[in-house]
């Protein structure tokens, strides 16, 4: 356990160790920055999805009271390309929320990743700190027998 010159032998793979938690504890970070901007592209698409929603109810109400009105068929023409336009709007819209909840998935997906990674790198570098911390008390008492 003691190298000749009274060092830690192991002292390399100490630092590498504390380096690839401080490594993998910044990739979680970043991941979780990233899962806060997916989340909020998927409720832009949310929003999206309302809005044309409610404005292609609308644009069916208002072709329907053209018809009960009886105006004349060009009118009538233009209401129903008007309508016909939002509900491409709106399949649109919800086919940007599915890609959204699709890469937000994706997104908490990595977010676990990077924590699994997190968490066996913490548990490396703990079992090097214990190691550590019996190679110090063995020299520890080491010293103290050879005061003795």
């Amino acid at each position: 356990m003691v190298s000749d010159d009274g060092r830690y032998h192991l002292a390399p793979v100490r630092e590498a160790r504390a380096r690839d938690e401080r490594t993998t504890q910044g990739a979680l970070a970043t991941a979780v920055g990233d899962t806060r901007a997916v989340a909020a592209r998927l409720a832009l698409a949310a929003r999206e999805v309302e809005v044309a929603r409610t404005a292609l109810t609308a644009a069916e109400v208002a072709a329907r009271a053209l018809v009960t009105a009886g105006t004349t068929p060009a009118a009538l023409t233009l209401a129903a390309h008007h309508t016909a336009r939002l509900r491409r709007n709106l399949d649109a819209a919800l086919d940007a929320t599915a890609r959204a909840t699709a890469a937000h998935a994706g997104q908490i997906a990595t977010v676990d990743a990077a924590r699994d990674r997190l968490a066996r790198a913490r548990a490396a570098r703990e079992l090097l700190e214990r190691h550590f911390t019996r190679w110090r008390t063995a020299r520890a008492q080491l010293a103290e027998r050879r005061d003795d």
